[in-house]
């Protein structure tokens, strides 16, 4: 009987076993690391995972092959961490959105140049049955779903923007929805709301008119082959418009609710699997913190070995004092004069360790996904953004109530010590965290689960149009009704003017007759 239901697991599981092309081009460290968790879910659901990718997968994996961009772009030598470490630039909206831009079409064609890559292309031997690309300015790669005449379901890492919503046939009401990049919320000012339309009109018109045309000469540049084969190539904004759906890495905790479609599905907290046990030595030192563990992480990218010596210094001086023990991810072995009452990690396990229980305050950089592990364990978090949505999480959380903000370039021994004691010292930051992991994990079906299932509900139903709105092929004109009210408004116009041209030589006559009598 064992051996019948072992049997009938394998056959189920080659019934629904699937190939699929998974597109990572983006070399930032963190993406890759939640990405990572979805061809993990792939593989052991007995589906075939080719990934373009920076990273390797650093682990024994079934069913996985890799294909290398190496060397991979040098995102650290073009954005150096001593610039993000000692300025305030990158917290400027105008700066970030260009930042996003160039960083885009640069990753993009880096990677597209890579022999590896290039090799990959040249291959008519291969077929998939889904490509999912990570939704982050790589739009040129898009056309590998038109070489494999394959459906596209994307990952956004970062949450929503207002392209993703015309992608899927609904247009940002900007009234009430805050651009990707700012921290408002939907009961905006006057001021607000102007400013609001300025960025993201911004945003638009740039997009349209410069970026996605740039993203689409790639794409003919480097598929110049598939037009020989079969005739005209698409562009990449008609592949925008024909992604099936859009897995967003977004929570209605952190980020107000907006209009939607059916492809758009949020799943946050997609990327946290359940705790595994601590390292001995890590987990002796947190158990046997009498007064609670502070962790301190500035994510992948970011490294506290880089952190300017002055600044590094204040944060031990500051650490040396707490009754707290302290956690900090340091990549390095070389610190020196470290206190009795903090543990230097190279890595550290960061949800395993925000699961445990003597955990009372996260400082962090302010990423998407350290901060919706700190949510979904009910951890008090004190921010430290430096660019991207990172400031836009830290306001969005401070106003949730479980968190404050602080600016690293501004940190004095003082300022920290003050932020750090109001945190652990009041406990309404603690309680508030709690209420909102209790939200947070209150969710209908596992993000994880709502991932899988609609990957394999395109690959089901050859793309599923049927969730598409025709929307998505209407001009501005006819998604606002302007054709038909402008209609309506030429009626009224043509009427008035017959009505009072009728009135008028009515009333002429009627002059006119009763001057004769």
């Amino acid at each position: 009987m064992q051996l019948l239901f072992l049997l009938l697991a394998l056959l189920i599981s080659a019934v629904h076993s699937y190939k699929v092309l998974f597109l990572v081009p983006f070399p930032g460290p963190s993406h890759w690391l939640m990405l990572k968790h979805f061809i993990r879910e792939l593989t052991e659901r007995g589906n075939e995972v080719t990934c373009i990718t920076s990273f390797k997968f650093g682990e024994p994996i079934q069913n996985y092959t890799e294909v290398l961009i190496d060397p991979a772009y040098p995102i650290r030598e073009k954005f150096p961490l001593s610039t993000i470490f000692e300025t305030k630039s990158y917290s400027n909206d105008f700066n970030n959105l260009f930042l996003y831009w160039t960083m885009g079409l640069e990753t993009s064609r880096f990677g597209l140049e890579n022999d590896h890559v290039q090799k990959f292309l040249k291959r008519d031997d291969l077929q998939f049955d889904l490509v999912v690309s990570e939704q982050f300015f790589q739009e040129s790669w898009l056309m590998f779903a038109h070489k494999y005449n394959a459906p596209i379901v994307t990952i956004s890492t970062y949450g929503y923007s207002d392209f993703m919503d015309r992608a899927m046939g609904v247009l940002t009401p900007w009234s009430f929805v805050p651009h990707m990049l700012l921290d408002y919320e939907d009961s905006m000012n006057f001021v607000q709301r102007a400013y609001n339309v300025f960025l993201s009109m911004l945003d638009y018109t740039i997009r349209e008119y410069y970026y996605l045309p740039k993203q689409n000469e790639m794409a003919k540049e480097f598929f110049g082959d598939l037009e020989k084969q079969r005739g005209t190539m698409p562009s990449v904004q008609t592949l925008e418009k024909s992604i099936s759906v859009v897995l967003v890495n977004s929570h209605p905790t952190l980020a107000k609710p907006r209009p939607s479609m059916v492809g758009l599905v949020d799943i946050a907290g997609a990327h946290i699997r359940p705790t595994k046990p601590l390292p001995d030595d890590l987990q002796k030192f947190m158990d046997g913190a009498k007064h609670g563990v502070i962790y301190f992480s500035l994510g992948a990218y970011l490294q506290s070995s880089q952190i300017p010596i002055e600044k590094r210094n204040a944060l031990l001086n500051v650490f040396s004092k707490l009754k707290q023990r302290v956690v900090w991810k340091f990549e390095t072995n070389n610190l020196e004069n470290v206190p009795s009452n903090v543990m230097i990690r190279n890595w550290a396990p960061q949800n395993d360790i925000l699961a445990h229980e003597n955990v009372v305050l996260f400082i962090s950089h302010g990423g998407q996904f350290g901060t919706f592990e700190s949510m979904y364990h009910g951890v008090p978090t004190l921010f430290m953004p430096f660019f991207g949505d990172q400031h836009r999480n830290a306001l969005r959380a401070v106003r949730s109530g479980y968190a404050r903000k602080t600016i690293f370039v501004d940190i004095t021994e003082h300022t920290l010590m003050s932020e750090i004691s109001q945190m652990v010292d009041n406990k309404r930051y603690y309680n508030r965290a709690k209420e909102i992991a209790t939200v947070f994990r209150d969710t209908i079906v596992n993000p994880m689960n709502e991932s899988m299932f609609w990957m394999d509900y395109v690959v089901r139903h050859k793309g599923a149009a049927h969730l598409k709105s025709n929307a998505v092929n209407f001009s501005l004109v006819q998604y606002l009704l302007l054709d038909v009210l402008g209609t309506v408004l030429v009626s009224v116009v043509v009427l008035f003017s017959v009505i009072r041209v009728c009135c008028c030589r009515k009333s002429r006559k009627s002059i006119s007759k009763q001057k004769k009598q």
